[in-house]
C-alpha cells in the first residue's frame, strides 16, 4: 500500500536504483507536507549534517515535477521547479542525482523526459514540467515569472539579494517554499526559521533535526566530533540548535591576554610561524610548551628573504627553541630551506583546507578550555580573533579565513604554534604512561 506521502517514482530515485525509504524524521518533517492534508507554503528545517536532509530533498522534487498546483488565478498549470543552492559546487550536490534519474541512459525515470539542456542545468519532462539548478551567488539568474517551487538547500548561506529574487516568483504563483540548512547565520533563512515557530496562519512551519536521527550514522561518530569542534560548532552543525554568535570562530578569549612571563631559563619554548605573501605579514609566536604561554612575538612586513631568515633565527635563539612550526608550502619552502641554514630546526606543515580545519579547530578548543594565555596588548590578534570565521563547504567541511579586506597572519602563526604544542604535550603524557598499562570503559580519550 502507497501512503499519501510517499510516490511511485521514489523507488527509482537512489542509486543502483534502489527504493528509497525514508527515516522517520524525513517522513514526518518533510514528506507529509506534500500531501493535501499537510501543505504548508512555507517550510524550513534546520538539520545537522548528515541527517539526511539533501536526499529527503531530491525525492520532494521527483514529487513536485509531476504536481500541478493553482496560480493566483486558480489556473493550474506544469511545475516549474528551481533547486537553489549558495554556489556552483553545492547545488551540484543535489542537482547530479536529479540529472542522473532523468537523463542518463540507465537513469530509473529518463523515459519521463521530453529534452534537456546541461549548459543551462535544466530538464524538461513529457508532462510540461522542468525542472532547473540555481546558483545564488548569481542572484539575477533567480528571477522567475511563474516558479512554482523553490527546493533551497544549504539554505543559511543563501544571501539576502538572491531570497529577494526568487520570493516574489513563489508569491505570483503561489508557489512552495522548502529551505533546509544548518542552523547558522542571521540573515532570512533565521528569520524564516523563527516564524514557522511562531506562524498562526499556517504560511510557515518550521523544525529543527539533530544528525543522529539518521540511523544509519553511529552516535559514537557524531559524538567524536566534539573533540574536533568548538562547543558552538557542535552544535549548529550535529545537534541543529541556534547560536548567539554566529560564524565566529573563536569565543572566550577575551580575558586570556594575560601573558608577561619572561624568559625562563628552564623552561622549554617553540616557534609558530606564518610567512607573509605579498603585502600580508610575516608573524613568529614563541609559546612555553609546559605553561601554554605565549611570551614573545613578531610582526612584519615589507623584508626581503636575506633580511627575513636572520631576523627568525634571532628570535629563535634568543628562546633556544626547540622547533619551529610553520608553513611549507609555496614562499615557505625556501624560507624553511634558509632558517635551517641559520641552525634552526624546522618542522614544516602543509595547508590544506582539512589540515588548516583542524589546526584552527585546535586552537578554538584550546582557547574555549582556557588552556593559552596569549600576550598582554596584543591587539593585532584580539581584532583577528574576533573577526575570523568559518563558512560551511559541500560535503560539511568547514573553510576556515577572515573576512575579506583583512589579515589573519597572528591567527595561523598562533594556531600553528599551539598546534605543536598539543603534539608535545600528548607526546610526554604518552611517554609518562608509557611504564604501565590501564584498562579504561573503552571510551576513545585521544
Amino acid at each position: 500500500m502507497v501512503e499519501d506521502w510517499e510516490h511511485p517514482a521514489w523507488k527509482v530515485i537512489m542509486p543502483g536504483k534502489q527504493e528509497y525509504k525514508p527515516f522517520n524524521w524525513q517522513r514526518e518533517k518533510i514528506h507529509k507536507h506534500s500531501t493535501k492534508s499537510h501543505s504548508v507554503p512555507r517550510l524550513i528545517g534546520a538539520c545537522g549534517r548528515r541527517s539526511g536532509k539533501t536526499t529527503a530533498i531530491i525525492a520532494e522534487v521527483v514529487k513536485e515535477l509531476f504536481r500541478e498546483r493553482p496560480d493566483i488565478s486558480g489556473i493550474r498549470k506544469p511545475p516549474l521547479v528551481y533547486v537553489i543552492a549558495p554556489n556552483y559546487e553545492l547545488a551540484m550536490k543535489i542537482w547530479e542525482p536529479i540529472w542522473e534519474l532523468f537523463v542518463s541512459e540507465n537513469g530509473g525515470l529518463n523515459n519521463l523526459k521530453s529534452s534537456h539542456d546541461k549548459m543551462r542545468k535544466l530538464i524538461d519532462l513529457k508532462n510540461g514540467a522542468r525542472v532547473q539548478a540555481k546558483t545564488a551567488d548569481d542572484p539575477k539568474s533567480l528571477q522567475g515569472d511563474r516558479v512554482t517551487a523553490a527546493f533551497v538547500d544549504e539554505a543559511h548561506d543563501v544571501s539576502e539579494e538572491a531570497w529577494a529574487n526568487f520570493m516574489p516568483a513563489l508569491t505570483d504563483s503561489r508557489g512552495v517554499l522548502r529551505a533546509i540548512g544548518i542552523p547558522r547565520g542571521k540573515g532570512r533563512f533565521r528569520s524564516y526559521f523563527h516564524r514557522g515557530e511562531t506562524d498562526s496562519e499556517g504560511r510557515f512551519e518550521s523544525f529543527a533535526v539533530p544528525s543522529w536521527e539518521n540511523p544509519a550514522i553511529d552516535p559514537k561518530e557524531i559524538y567524536a566530533m566534539q573533540d574536533e569542534l568548538t562547543e558552538a560548532e557542535y552544535k549548529q552543525h550535529y545537534l541543529a540548535e541556534w547560536s548567539e554568535d554566529d560564524g565566529q570562530v573563536f569565543r572566550g578569549f577575551e580575558n586570556l591576554f594575560t601573558s608577561e612571563t619572561p624568559l625562563v631559563a628552564d623552561s622549554q619554548y617553540l616557534m609558530g610561524l606564518d610567512i607573509g605573501k605579498m603585502h600580508d605579514f610575516t608573524v613568529a609566536y614563541v609559546v612555553d610548551i609546559k605553561s601554554g604561554h605565549f611570551v614573545d612575538m613578531d610582526r612584519f612586513n615589507g623584508v626581503d628573504y636575506t633580511t627575513l631568515g636572520p631576523r627568525i633565527a634571532n628570535l629563535y635563539e634568543k628562546y633556544n627553541c626547540q622547533t619551529i612550526h610553520m608553513d611549507a608550502s609555496g614562499v615557505g619552502e625556501p624560507v624553511q630551506d634558509m632558517l635551517r641554514q641559520e641552525g634552526c630546526s624546522v618542522s614544516p606543515f602543509k595547508f590544506t583546507n582539512n589540515s588548516k580545519a583542524r589546526i584552527i579547530a585546535g586552537m578554538a578548543s584550546e582557547i574555549e578550555h582556557e588552556r593559552v594565555q596569549f600576550l598582554k596588548g596584543d591587539t593585532q590578534l584580539t581584532k583577528e580573533l574576533s573577526l575570523y570565521e568559518g563558512k560551511v563547504l559541500a560535503g560539511g567541511a568547514i573553510r576556515y579565513s577572515a573576512p575579506s579586506g583583512y589579515f589573519d597572519d597572528c591567527v595561523i602563526a598562533a594556531a600553528l604554534a599551539i598546534d605543536k604544542l598539543k603534539r608535545r604535550r600528548n607526546t610526554s603524557r604518552n611517554a609518562m604512561r608509557g611504564n604501565y598499562l590501564t584498562f579504561g570503559s573503552g571510551r576513545n580519550t585521544w
